[in-house]
């Protein structure tokens, strides 16, 4: 028994000699995606990927279903626990093409040529799943780009062996496949040359230079040209001719710096360094250094000296303006880097990771108890605000066997990081070089005076005036970047500009994408961008950037605002397609930006809205609000983001801001439905202010404007509406409210509306005394909020539940569930919540008789409430203590 799958044009799956057909596409996308992956998946990886509108539960449910269709491929479909996976007695033609392109026998290449490799799936999609068809982009990409190589390949052993029709054939169908290469069409203009159909080959020529003009805004490369003078003169030799040379390192323009700039005059911060690595691995001890100096000093320089010679495991966090706004993109960096150690499912997403900021210090310990760890955190200052605060807390628990190197430029100490270096660290400052150690570094070439004055001592500067050609002796030092830059060939160039624009470490296939230059173009302006350091190269994450900002300006000096725009449109049509297969290597924010800078506004507001719902998942509301923001300026004022905004300002405690922006909400609201929600959210607000006469009009206007339509919504309206009047003491009217929510939230299926429902009945059968009751409404209230997986509930519910408990005498369950409260509320950010669970804390501590931690508890309770905005005037702000 064989099973065959199809997946070169429209996918069929076969069983022996029989085709099978499934009565849902979803079967064929899992076992098309399980062949071309060739390994095992978790049944959460694989339900995310095809049902991701779905949330957990219902996911994994229909994946079960579809499990059971695909089975009919018999025991090569392998289900064992929670992973998925065929077995190598699964075939594909997509391994075929992959085996044969792979081989070095002309002949499998031919072979591999013939199968369909540029029709991946061809007519196959899923209209629920963005994931699925942007991973089927991927791969159709892959083995596009690999049919390409495969022609590019035949091309030259045709035109070696003289074969001129058959390198035409091959040659015309690389440009078919690959039109935006430039190499596939001189391939094609050379061989139709040869086959001496000169017409044709100067056709093929202007196609080509009107379809560089119209898609990349680039004129052909200066081997294109010289092989056109060489078809219109007469001069085509059969074989290609040599690429002409590049220039030298030596020529006017052509400066070159080698490998990393050399140590002088940071003997003592190194020794210093040294030092502190075997204190740490010798003593089992931690240690916390943070190397303070502006750009060029050398930071990085210095650390990465200390990571060559000393660190058996190093880890690097880099900031990045770029990302200076994306919640948790440094923190990324990070747990990528000691994901290894990490127990699979423990941290997997930024949202884990705000969660759980002890998983990563124990994940760090774990990882430090294998051997000794070098953790290096580069242009802090840049670090998003969410992740230096995850740094800042490993900061002051730093494990046994962990020396932690933080670095940042002066006068950026306020964050969080830098603060916790200043708490519990050391700091080193980096002067800048004197005269003698510029003497010591440029030799007796150079005036060392004269380099002290033009570089101000910074080393990266006088490094680059040390290297640069004698003719340029005199230029400023920016000047002889430029130089290097434009002394580069055209190729080069154009990638190191994608570098820039990326903006982040980039891999060649991104810096291919970006640039427009086909795969070997690519590899070989690589080469020559890092030999000439325009480029540097990365081991972790794998890929390139520039070294520094100098070269960023002088690529970005070059580049037209049309050419810049269409480069950044390039990166964010490649992070869109990306986003939703990794949504952690391609932010919706990072998408967003680059379609700012493309000029498509009213795309960058979309992802800028999505951006800010992601941000708003992880507790980011800071960063979630400038997103917002980011949409509004362009253009993006409905009452959707209105609303976003103003629930991101409640969860701060800005209630002033977020009443107006709820108000330009309901004004840009276009139904009755949609202010409905709004007056909701208003009433919300003003029960958080004490308002509670303001809330109950809201809530009263909020049923009335649902009417008998949406149940469910009704219910949680109503659920608000008893809270409010149980508030303002009308009991009765409070308990026939809340029991009419739970009927009409039952009624509805709207679990979180029963659920609040039972919450708002607790509270008052506590109010009333009947302690019992209470604490039986509000147990089944958190055992249904959890598992609905809704935070909000389930904090409302702990709280009230910690507060049955007490009455009850029981002081540790009411500890505990009170504790379970905040750690939830902090990890969501709300900062008025967080204030009254504080409170709550230090009364029940207090009643115990724990005095310290109460008076510490009671301390982080002011200070949350004062960041809470109208607190220092409203005093009923503060009286928050059931919701």
């Amino acid at each position: 028994m064989s099973v065959r799958l199809e997946l070169l044009g429209p996918p069929r799956v076969w069983r022996d000699d029989t085709a099978l057909r499934f009565d849902t596409r979803k079967a064929v996308a899992l076992l098309a995606y399980l062949a071309v992956t060739g390994r095992d998946h978790g049944r959460d990886a694989l339900a995310a990927l095809l049902w991701p509108d779905l949330d957990r539960a219902h996911a994994r449910a229909t994946l079960r279903r579809t499990l059971s269709v695909a089975a009919a491929v018999g025991p090569d479909l392998d289900v064992t626990g929670d992973r998925v996976a065929l077995t190598a007695g699964a075939t594909s033609d997509v391994d075929d093409f992959r085996r044969l392109a792979a081989s070095d026998d002309p002949e499998d290449w031919a072979r591999a040529a013939a199968l369909p490799a540029d029709r991946f799936l061809d007519g196959f999609a899923l209209r629920d799943s963005p994931p699925f068809d942007d991973w089927v982009r991927q791969v159709g990409d892959e083995l596009r780009d690999g049919l390409s190589r495969t022609l590019a390949r035949l091309v030259r052993t045709a035109i070696d062996e003289g074969r001129w029709e058959e390198a035409q054939e091959w040659a015309r169908g690389r440009v078919r496949i690959d039109p935006l290469s430039e190499p596939a069409h001189a391939d094609l203009i050379r061989a139709t040359a040869l086959t001496g159909d000169r017409p044709g080959a100067l056709h093929a020529y202007r196609v080509l230079v009107r379809l560089l003009d119209t898609e990349l805004g680039v004129a052909p490369l200066a081997d294109t040209l010289a092989l056109h003078e060489d078809i219109r003169t007469g001069r085509l030799r059969a074989a290609p001719a040599a690429a002409p040379e590049r220039p030298s390192a030596g020529e006017v323009g052509g400066g070159r710096v080698t490998g990393r700039p050399r140590l002088v005059g940071r003997e003592r911060e190194l020794r210093i360094l040294e030092d502190a690595w075997t204190d740490v691995a010798g003593e089992r001890r931690a240690r916390l250094i943070g190397l303070v100096g502006e750009p060029g000093i050398g930071k990085t320089a210095l650390a990465e000296a200390l990571a060559d010679t000393a660190a058996p495991r190093v880890v690097r966090v880099t900031g990045r303006a770029a990302e200076a706004s994306l919640a948790y993109a440094a923190a990324t960096d990070l747990v990528r880097g000691i994901g290894a150690s990490l127990p699979e499912g423990t941290i997997r997403t930024p949202g884990d990771l705000q969660r759980v900021h002890e998983a990563v210090r124990a994940a760090l310990e774990r990882l430090a108890a294998e051997a000794p760890v070098l953790l290096i955190v580069d242009v802090a200052e840049q670090i998003d605000r969410p992740s230096a605060v995850l740094l800042g807390y490993l900061a002051h628990r730093l494990p046994e066997d962990i020396l932690m190197l933080v670095c940042w430029r002066p006068g950026t100490t306020g964050g969080a990081l830098q603060q916790a270096v200043r708490d519990v660290g050391e700091i080193l400052t980096l002067a800048p070089l004197d005269a003698p150690d510029i003497e010591e570094l440029v030799g007796e070439s150079l005036d060392a005076e004269d380099v002290l004055r033009r570089t101000r001592g910074i080393p990266l500067l006088v490094h680059e005036l040390a290297a640069a050609p004698t003719a340029l002796g005199h230029a400023e030092v920016r000047d002889i970047v430029a130089a290097r830059l434009a002394g580069s060939s055209e190729t080069t160039t154009q990638v190191v500009a994608a570098a820039v624009v990326i903006g982040r470490i980039a891999t060649p296939e991104l810096l291919r994408a970006v640039s427009g230059r086909d795969e070997s173009e690519t590899v070989e302006a690589i080469e020559e961008a890092v030999d000439r350091s325009l480029l540097v190269e990365h081991a972790e994450p794998p890929g390139y950037d520039v070294p520094h900002d100098l070269v960023r300006e002088a690529a970005l000096g070059g580049l037209s605002l049309a050419r810049r725009r269409l480069l950044h449109a390039r990166v964010a049509d490649i992070f869109a397609r990306a986003h939703s297969v990794d949504p952690l290597g391609a932010p919706a924010g990072a998408v967003a930006q680059h379609l700012a800078a493309a000029g498509r506004d009213p795309d960058a507001a979309d992802w800028f809205v999505r951006a800010a719902a992601d941000a708003a998942r992880l507790g980011a509301h800071e960063e979630a609000i400038a997103q917002l923001r980011s949409a509004v300026a362009l253009g993006r004022r409905d009452s959707e983001v209105h609303a976003a905004l103003g629930a991101a300002l409640v969860r701060l405690g800005r209630y002033e801001e977020a009443l107006i922006v709820f108000d330009q909400a309901s004004a840009a609201a276009d139904d009755a439905d949609v202010r409905a929600t709004v007056d909701h959210a208003i009433a919300r607000v003003h029960d958080r202010r004490g308002e509670w006469g303001l809330a109950q009009s809201h809530l009263e206007s909020a049923v009335e404007a649902i009417g008998g339509g949406d149940l469910g919504r009704r219910a949680r309206v109503l659920a608000d509406l008893a809270l409010v009047l149980h508030r303002r003491g009308l009991t009765a009217n409070a308990r026939a409210t809340a029991a009419s929510a739970q009927q009409s939230g039952d009624a509805a299926g709207d679990t979180a509306a029963a659920i609040q429902a039972m919450n708002v009945l607790g509270m008052i059968a506590l109010a009333d005394g009947d302690q019992r009751g209470a604490e039986e409404q509000l147990q089944d209230a958190v055992a249904r909020a959890e598992a609905h997986g809704d935070d909000d509930l389930l904090i409302a519910a702990l709280n009230n539940l910690a507060r049955a408990r007490a009455t009850r005498g029981a002081a540790d369950e009411a500890l505990a569930a009170a504790r379970d409260a905040l750690r939830r509320a902090q990890a969501q950010g709300d900062r008025h919540r967080q204030a009254a669970l504080h409170s709550h804390l230090a009364d029940l501590l207090h009643a115990i008789g724990r005095e310290d931690e109460a008076m510490a508890a009671l301390r982080a309770s002011a200070i949350a409430f004062s960041e809470v905005q109208g607190s220092e005037l409203r005093p009923e702000v503060w009286t928050l203590t059931e919701w």
